[in-house]
């Protein structure tokens, strides 16, 4: 929150950092800060301490297998857990005055607050408080404070100023966000830290003028821009009671057993070996669709995809495009890495997607198909599926992401099957989509994803096309992404994500394409005969060519490359 303020508010300075003890935040803060990913722990029932014992070991011990299994990759990555040293160690690195708030009474946390020139103090959370304190800074205080409370309504979210000498607070912003179908906890407390934020770095800045009308005025208007589009999503939606989203696995777990055997195996073993002592992992890349507490067949709710990416940091690099392609460019990668890609443009990743990248600080890549956007429309894919409601980002969410580290990219102008031969047809689609999204990002669009991703729906026309329109094109072939030092990979290809951990873990280490491509060596039947093509040979899925390009991918049971259709 101070970096976000620092980086906003023209011109704002911070005074000082007061921080309660972790052990007095509520339990889903406490889980979230430490790394916690078991669905158990967020929810109303406790674990027994043998049950919490018991995962604990059992995850530890999955962790090591996988680093072991991957190479062991020189530098271990573990989840980031919060602890009150490293925040203290990052405010002398800033230059910020720290106090931790631990048998600490208000007078010393008012002795400490005199010490600093404040203007304005920010209050995350119903904190105990004294008037006192809100009113003895030298040049006039102000106080922004948030609170959110489960209702059978929604979440409600209230952000309020209290101005040196007022009796009582003056709301900024008030605000419901309804419960969606799969929302628990974990989720809840996420997308309210993040729309909290937001609003709070809002009326941070425009309470710089010291006008608390024209300020309520300012914010309100930004959430009518940025917020109410994601809200009026859900205006005629109804949720009976909040579920629990079922892992939907693609195979019988006699088969991924299977499985997982090869992935122990002295083959997948030695490969990982190779790579670790040469410095030279793939980058990985993963495309995904929408995250999202509403039912849609191509989303991942909130709590899971939290699940996903702590795994994933546990085990890989993640890693924005642009750095994914100067690696593959510098020859060298040290650890696995993988990329998080997500198509279309949906906008309930505005929140649910955008507040787990925020908390995990992992960077993301959205490609927009542009006509849905301009025409606030929702898209055809899902019309025809029955599936109503689920609308793209706007351009105003869109820039205001972006200017806050989102990477975006073209996915067409009306998402249109590339598969196309028509020259002006394709022209308008891959060139226009990008010729739109630079003017209103105001900057180059280097990368663009082909809608449907397979062979048949790239023509040969498209592929050229849109290599020299854009610097690098990404294709759902599956396959592995080399590093070549010194090479531009242009064609860049991503592999299909899964909602479960145990098949995401294969699908990333290419043994779904190494047993698919030993079934076609050996004739044992066709190679899609369970509908998971094989994507390239056995050889090329285990040895080291200097770009690995995958055979042609049969997705006539697939939409958008996803296996969980």
């Amino acid at each position: 929150m101070a970096n976000r303020i620092t980086r906003e508010v023209p011109g704002a300075e911070i005074c000082g950092i007061v921080q309660r003890p972790v052990q007095e935040l509520p339990l889903a803060q406490q889980l979230i800060i430490n790394g916690g990913t078991h669905s158990a722990f967020f929810s109303p029932r406790v674990l027994s301490n043998a049950k919490v014992w018991f995962h604990s070991v059992v995850e530890r011990l999955a962790h090591w297998a996988l680093w072991w299994v991957h190479g062991c990759p020189p530098h271990r990555n573990a989840v980031k857990k919060f602890t009150i040293e490293t925040l203290e160690e990052q405010c002398v690195r800033a230059g910020w005055p720290f106090l931790l708030a631990a048998d600490v009474s208000d007078a010393e946390v008012l002795d400490f607050v005199r010490q600093q020139s404040v203007d304005l103090v920010i209050v995350l959370g119903e904190l105990p408080l004294s008037e006192e304190l809100l009113s003895i800074p030298r040049r006039g205080t102000n106080r922004a404070s948030q609170s959110e409370v489960v209702e059978a309504k929604g979440l409600h979210i209230r952000v309020e100023h209290l101005a040196r000498g007022a009796g009582t607070p003056f709301a900024i912003a008030c605000l419901t966000v309804p419960l969606q179908f799969y929302d628990g906890l974990l989720a809840l407390t996420l997308k309210a830290d993040l729309i909290t934020d937001d609003l709070l770095a809002q009326t941070a800045k425009s309470l710089r003028t010291g006008d608390t009308t024209q300020a309520s005025k300012e914010v309100t208007d930004w959430m009518h821009r940025i917020l109410s589009p994601y809200l009026t999503q859900f205006e005629h939606a109804s949720v009976n009671g909040v579920q629990r989203e079922l892992i939907r696995r693609c195979r019988p777990i006699w088969k991924l057993c299977i499985e997982t055997l090869l992935l122990c195996s002295p083959l997948v073993v030695a490969r990982n070996l190779r790579r670790s002592g040469r410095g030279r992992y793939p980058v990985l890349i993963l495309a995904h669709h929408l995250v999202t507490d509403r039912v849609h067949r191509m989303g991942i709710s909130t709590e899971t995809f939290w699940r996903q990416v702590r795994f994933l940091q546990r085990h890989y690099r993640i890693v924005g495009l642009s750095e994914g392609v100067e690696l593959l460019r510098s020859g060298e990668a040290e650890a696995p890495c993988v990329a998080l890609t997500f198509d279309d443009g949906y906008g309930d990743n505005f929140v649910s997607l955008r507040a787990v990248a925020e908390e995990t600080g992992i960077p993301v890549a959205l490609f927009v198909a542009t006509q849905p956007v301009e025409n606030h429309q929702e898209f055809q894919h899902d019309l025809v599926k029955g599936t109503r409601r689920f609308f793209p980002l706007t351009w105003d969410q869109i820039r205001y992401w972006s200017l806050r580290g989102g990477e975006f990219g073209s996915h067409t102008h009306t998402h249109f099957d590339c598969g196309s031969a028509d020259r002006k047809k394709l022209e308008a689609e891959i060139i226009g989509s990008k010729n739109i999204l630079e003017s209103h990002l105001t900057k180059p669009v280097r990368f663009f994803a082909f809608p449907f991703g397979g062979r048949r729906n790239i023509s040969s026309e498209a592929m050229e096309l849109a290599a020299s329109t854009y610097p690098h094109v990404l294709s759902d072939f599956g396959g592995e992404n080399l590093p070549d030092s010194g090479i531009s990979r242009r064609h860049l290809f991503r592999k299909d994500f899964y909602l479960d951990l145990w098949e995401l873990e294969l699908e990333l280490q290419s043994v779904f394409d190494l047993i698919a491509g030993i079934r076609q060596e050996f004739s044992l039947g066709r190679a899609n005969s369970s509908s998971f093509p094989a994507r390239f040979s056995a050889a090329s899925a285990f040895s080291e060519p200097r770009n690995a390009s995958p055979s042609p991918r049969i997705d006539a049971s697939r939409h958008h490359g996803s296996p969980v259709q």
